[in-house]
This record gives C-alpha cells, structure tokens and sequence, in this order.
C-alpha cells in the first residue's frame, strides 16, 4: 500500500516528467522557427537616391550582398523586396523582383530601384528585406538605408562603377 506522502512524492515526480516531454519540443520548435527565418544575411553594399536625367523622376536605387546561412536554400529561386517611405512614414512604393533571383551557394549581390514622380520628396528610407519567392516569407534579416536626394548624376557617371558585374536588377 502507498502513503500518501509516497504518493505525494510519485505525483510530483509525475508532474516533473511530464513537463519535461510537453516543454522540451516547444523549445526546439522555437528555436527551428528562429533558424529558419534567418536563412540568408544581408548587407546594404551601396545606394543612391538621385533624380533621373531623362524624365521627370526620382530614383532610389541600393545594392544589398547576401551571405546564405541556411545550406538548404542554395541553388533556390527567392525573393527581395524593398520598401521606400518618405519622411513622415508614408509607404511611397514596394518593388520586387518579378522573377526572383537564384541564391548562389557563395552569396552574392541583388540589385533593386524604383522610381517615382513625387519631386518634392527630399529624403527617403528603404527597408530590404530577401523573402521566398511568394514574398511572404522573411528568410533574412532586413536592413535600413537613409537616404537624402543627391543632385542629378554628371555624364558618364554610373551607379554600376561602383558594384560587381552580376549584379541584377529590376524597376517597379
């Protein structure tokens, strides 16, 4: 027969157990969840918003390097979305890549530019962000460029001098 301070104890010991299961797989989910929404580390290699010299627009144009983190998502189509606001915090356009881009197993660099009419914004904030290919799913971390309008480029000077040669693009 059992006391019931043996059965005190066998019910706390139960207890204990039980815990251990339940909580322990939360924890390795969270922290799979964690992992798997950084897949790809990014960083803004430059950037420039300048007005164009052919219409009457202005342009923000950042080139962002990728180091993928995540081995499983090499040699895969994703995504890269940037968002441009204007300084009051008015969202002025999100652009994509219509098409994506192949995540090289090495990094790379992805280029991404929209345009607008609005001349009488100074100064924007892009926020980059690499997504699957849906773009719904965040697979990096994002990173922030503020940016004051430049004075329109001089002849023969181009944004591309100062990136590397695979860098693709594409204008929303």
């Amino acid at each position: 027969m059992i006391s019931m301070s043996n059965l005190s104890k066998y019910m706390i010991l139960l207890i204990l157990i039980l815990s251990i299961f339940l909580l322990y797989p939360l924890k390795v989910t969270e922290l799979s969840f964690a992992q798997n929404n950084q897949r790809l580390t990014i960083t803004v290699a430059n950037s420039t918003f300048v007005p164009l010299t052919n219409t009457d627009a202005n342009q923000v144009r950042v080139n962002v390097e990728y180091t993928v983190e995540d081995k499983s998502i090499e040699n895969e189509r994703i995504n890269a979305v940037m968002k441009v606001y204007a300084p009051n915090g008015t969202l002025v356009r999100t652009t994509s890549l219509p098409g994506g881009f192949v995540a090289e197993n090495n990094g790379g660099a992805e280029g991404l530019k929209t345009t607008f009419q609005d001349k009488s914004i100074q100064s924007v904030k892009a926020n980059i962000t690499f997504t699957d290919l849906t773009k719904k799913i965040p697979i990096s971390n994002a990173v922030t460029v503020n940016l004051d309008l430049e004075e329109a480029p001089t002849t023969g000077t181009s944004l591309s001098q100062n990136t590397s040669q695979n860098i693709s693009s594409i204008e929303n």
